[in-house]
């Protein structure tokens, strides 16, 4: 097919528009891209300018899948790239910073976007705490809203303001928007003695180390996305999953409503953005803030 017979969405050109993509619901790759495209305004605040890793999947969620950071080949117009200090040198990874480069995303098989907890002009200070709710064999939905909650009262009592959204996959995401002022060991090592605090808190029901062996009934308080190089699934993301789940921001209030970490689908999603401010209630990790935290074990 001839680039001016695709269809166009967000200046961007989809090819192969009918192939299927999501097997289970008959989503077109062309219906991923209309998705990305109406989402691509609420989505920027918290894409743009960031290095990603990409979910690809360019046959779609039933072919082959392969998560990718490197950019390699040919870079389109709508997309960029930044050089990242890595062990083994400096590798491109792409960034956005406009509507038509999330489209371009979608346009090369990405599903899902993963950006970095840091911008790409200061790599070197994140600006947010992500703290993934992983629930373990047994749990029900309840438990994992409670555990939103519990991570939520101990941010507020540190002086900080947290956010809440949904994975589009099994938990919760609880974020914590930070001044661009600590640097990473600061930041993993703050969100690690939170995770920690509740695990010690409550042993039965939370658990702040990765291994599966320890999580049947438990959740995972998972720190980890607070690492430098680390990622967590962008809000309005799509996942690569049968359901076609989108990663969602909403309000605490919103979340007594919310059945599961993929209640909202490409096809069911709701208006606005509960967000509005969360860039502005970004607070620096100060000493008083760290002594707070060690007064709660």
């Amino acid at each position: 097919m001839s680039t001016n017979k695709r269809p166009v969405v967000a200046g961007v050109a989809i090819s192969n528009p009918d192939r299927v993509v999501y097997p289970e619901l008959g989503l077109t790759k062309l219906d991923l891209a209309k998705h990305f495209a109406a989402v691509g305004k609420r989505m920027l605040p918290y894409v743009r300018n960031r290095p990603l890793s990409l979910l690809r999947c360019p046959d779609g969620i039933a072919g082959s899948c392969f998560f990718q950071k490197h950019w390699q080949g040919r870079l389109p117009d709508t997309l960029d790239t930044v050089q990242v200090r890595e062990k083994d040198g400096s590798s491109p990874y792409v960034v956005v910073s406009d509507v038509a480069g999330i489209v371009t995303l979608a346009q090369w098989g990405t599903f899902e976007v993963h950006p970095w907890p840091a911008q790409a002009d200061r790599l070197d200070r994140p600006d947010r705490i992500t703290f993934d709710l992983d629930p373990g064999p047994g749990l029900a939905w309840r438990d994992v809203v409670r555990a939103a909650r519990d991570v939520r009262a101990v941010i507020d009592r540190l002086g900080l303001v947290p956010w809440v959204k949904t994975t589009g996959g099994k938990g919760l995401h609880v974020v914590v928007p930070i001044a661009r002022h600590s640097d990473w060991d600061i930041v993993s090592t703050f969100a690690r003695a939170i995770a920690e605090y509740l695990a010690a808190r409550d042993p039965d029901r939370y658990v702040s180390v990765a291994d599966k062996s320890r999580r049947k009934g438990r959740i995972f308080v998972d720190w980890l996305r607070n690492t430098r190089g680390a990622t967590a699934v962008a809000a309005w993301s799509p996942r690569a999953r049968e359901a076609a789940g989108v990663s969602v921001p909403i309000t605490w209030d919103q979340l007594s409503r919310v059945r599961s970490g993929d209640h909202y689908t490409i096809v069911s999603l709701p208006d606005g953005d509960a967000w509005r401010g969360f860039t502005r209630s970004a607070r620096r990790i100060t000493s008083q803030v760290i002594d707070r935290l060690g007064e709660l074990s």
